[in-house]
């Protein structure tokens, strides 16, 4: 889900040119660094057989994170603001359809939400590809198409476009 998150960053900044692609791209991946933090301190177990991201990935931990990286940008306005908000919430609405477990509400929560494809995602088609990175890449290609069209309408070079979409595809691929 990596090119997906990335690819999100890139469609945010292509519909707003004020908020910093640094600021962007870290935005859609601080749901993992809490996670990376707190697998370290032994709160959110790294073993699939325990899976556990209910404090790094959940709906309401997801929105306070998301309220609280935005803060950081309070005061370059609501251009800024408001993307970074909507950067980090990303993480959430990518992750749910496929993740290797349901997302809770809030830690601890008794409801969950998602749709158990995870198991179905991992299946290998004929050419050896799962339905997990095809549904990717078809997630991809939909924000890179948003990402190229407000980029051409805020008139960003065409070559930094491209190279942009490219490197995002080619991380696709890599994985």
């Amino acid at each position: 889900m990596f090119a997906a998150h990335f690819a999100a960053a890139l469609a945010i900044k292509g519909t707003a040119p004020k908020a910093p692609a640094w600021g962007l791209l870290i935005a859609v991946f601080i749901p993992d660094f809490v996670w990376i933090a707190l697998a370290t301190l032994s709160i959110e177990p790294t073993d699939y057989n325990l899976w556990f991201d209910e404090w790094s990935h959940s709906l309401l931990m997801i929105v306070v994170d998301a309220t609280l990286f935005a803060l950081l940008f309070y005061v370059r306005g609501v251009s800024v603001w408001l993307p970074m908000w909507i950067a980090t919430f990303s993480h959430f609405l990518l992750d749910w359809p496929i993740h290797p477990a349901p997302l809770a509400l809030y830690p601890h929560s008794p409801v969950h939400l998602g749709f158990h494809l995870w198991a179905w995602g991992l299946s290998s088609l004929w050419w050896g590809r799962t339905y997990y990175w095809w549904i990717q890449l078809l997630v991809v290609f939909g924000l890179l198409a948003m990402y190229v069209r407000g980029a051409f309408r805020n008139g960003l070079a065409w070559n930094l476009i491209a190279a942009s979409c490219l490197v995002i595809v080619s991380l696709h691929f890599a994985v």
